[in-house]
């Protein structure tokens, strides 16, 4: 949950201990075509909602939007900014330490969860963990209002907002905190975070029917890894080995012709007419394993009235994949054997061929990255329009682990020299040809990442059923957008596997 601390910023938001605010910043946001109206009631709700946050509500009248950027600087001032009532917490807490979160209670990443649970639900943080907590902050929150927006089909809203904005690591949890008074959503259409912790405030959220699409809120990991590498999500592959060097031919002995015959000019050095092995390859180098996957955050979502139907998709990112081993190098040829000889002193044998140099083994693949963790998701709305919601829970795939590279190829044997011509040589005598080299041994390949358990999802506080499988869906970019603020880029998880 928490970021690296920040300086605190002037002025005080209404209604946060401990939240300094940045001048609010207006911009253009027009109400849709037959846009319907908010009640009394919802309207006095967003207002209400936008004065909690230092809004001026007579900003808001036009239909402009209202964006500040508050440093938070206590838990206690995290908890001020959720929309939960105290009915609402109480039965969060009883479901919030689920499997899913449990598990991780006795390392780091179990800190932010009892923290996580004294902002949104009914914990209590004790002194140890607010001590630990207490050097991420303040806190970095983004606070947008809108009275009415529009996504029309094919479109996203993107909630997400980067730590470029604090000039601070991407790495750095930072809190989105949206309120809206009516949200429209066409057929198609997709509100999403990523990877930010989410507050969504919507009086009267409208999903229109027809369409291939269906509307959809997602809650998305980083578009990038958290863990404590660097580097691309998926792993380098490993450098190919080297190749041997080849044998050097045999040395052919000193003579000289003479009109009796060839006359050695000196001694016949035993193995000087051999050729040499060739070199032994060296191995492929080990792929690099693939990184973990992208976190998803915890996001509370308050829809006060629903007219239509919605999808809440929620996944954590696939772990990367390994890179592949690298091909081991071939090994060198033998060198040739130099020819044999008839001399006045004799005869002398050719040289044999050098044998071929062994390939190198092939390197092992990298592991797969695991699947990214992912953290609760509370959505509450009206009792009797909780079955309007679907839920797509994914959990995050292992990457795949990175195939073995391949083992590298023997030298070729080094050809033996000829034997000399003469009475009673028989022409079909063979050469002593060298043996050629052993091939490399292919390596290993990597092993696939672990698979990670899909974010709990709450409607109402009643745990939804998680989906088998990771989700197969597409980056946010390739959906229309009017949202002009610069995105990171998006990495999506895979169907069937994962980071």
């Amino acid at each position: 949950m928490f970021s690296c601390g920040l300086p605190a910023m002037g002025g005080r938001a209404a209604g946060l201990p401990g939240a300094a605010l940045l001048m609010p910043e207006a911009g253009v946001a027009g109400p849709a075509t037959g846009q319907p109206w908010l009640s009394a009631a919802q309207e006095s709700a967003f207002e209400r909602q936008a004065r909690r946050f230092g809004h001026d509500t007579g900003r808001l009248r036009g239909g402009a939007e209202v964006v500040s950027y508050p440093v938070v600087g206590s838990v206690a001032a995290v908890r001020a900014l959720s929309a939960a009532t105290s009915g609402q917490r109480r039965r969060r807490q009883q479901v919030f330490f689920n499997p899913v979160i449990a598990l991780r209670r006795s390392i780091g990443q179990g800190v932010h969860d009892r923290v996580e649970a004294a902002a949104f639900a009914d914990g209590a943080a004790d002194p140890a963990d607010q001590a630990r907590a207490g050097r991420h902050f303040p806190f970095p929150t983004r606070i947008l209002s809108v009275r009415h927006r529009d996504v029309r089909e094919g479109e996203s809203w993107d909630l997400s907002v980067r730590g470029d904005h604090w000039g601070l690591d991407d790495r750095d949890d930072i809190l989105s905190v949206v309120n809206v008074g009516v949200l429209r959503l066409a057929p198609g259409a997709t509100v999403l975070v990523r990877g930010n912790l989410l507050v969504l405030i919507i009086q009267r959220l409208t999903c229109e029917p027809g369409g291939p699409g269906v509307c959809q809120l997602a809650v998305l990991p980083t578009p990038f890894s958290v863990d404590a590498g660097t580097g691309p999500l998926h792993g380098r592959g490993g450098p190919a080995g080297r190749g041997g060097a080849a044998g050097a031919d045999g040395a052919a002995v000193s003579a000289a012709q003479t009109w009796l015959g060839a006359r050695l000019l000196g001694p016949a050095v035993p193995g000087a007419a051999d050729g040499r092995n060739g070199g032994q390859a060296t191995a492929g180098g080990h792929g690099a394993r693939g990184r973990t996957g992208g976190a998803s955050k915890l996001a509370e979502i308050t829809i006060g009235e629903m007219a239509g139907s919605l999808t809440i998709l929620a996944t954590a990112g696939s772990g990367g994949d390994g890179g592949a081993g690298g091909d081991g190098g071939r090994g060198g040829d033998g060198g040739r054997g130099a020819a044999g000889l008839r001399t006045l002193q004799g005869l002398i044998a050719p040289g044999r061929g050098g044998d071929g140099g062994r390939g190198g083994d092939g390197g092992r693949g990298g592991r797969g990255g695991h699947g990214g963790i992912a953290s609760n998701v509370f959505v509450s709305l009206p009792p009797g329009q909780a079955g309007q919601v679907r839920v797509l829970a994914h959990p995050s795939g292992g990457g795949r682990g990175g195939a073995g590279g391949r083992g590298g190829d023997g030298g070729r044997a080094g050809r033996g020299g000829a034997h000399a011509a003469g009475p009673g040589t028989a022409a079909s005598r063979p050469r002593p040809d060298g043996r050629p080299g052993l091939p490399g041994a292919d390596g290993p390949p990597g092993r696939d990442g672990r698979a990670r358990p899909a974010p709990p999802v709450f409607i109402n506080e009643h745990a939804a059923t998680p989906m088998p499988a990771p989700a197969q869906f597409p980056p946010p970019d390739a959906l229309r957008s009017r949202d002009t603020r610069r995105g990171a880029a998006f990495t999506s998880p895979r169907a069937g596997e994962q980071q």
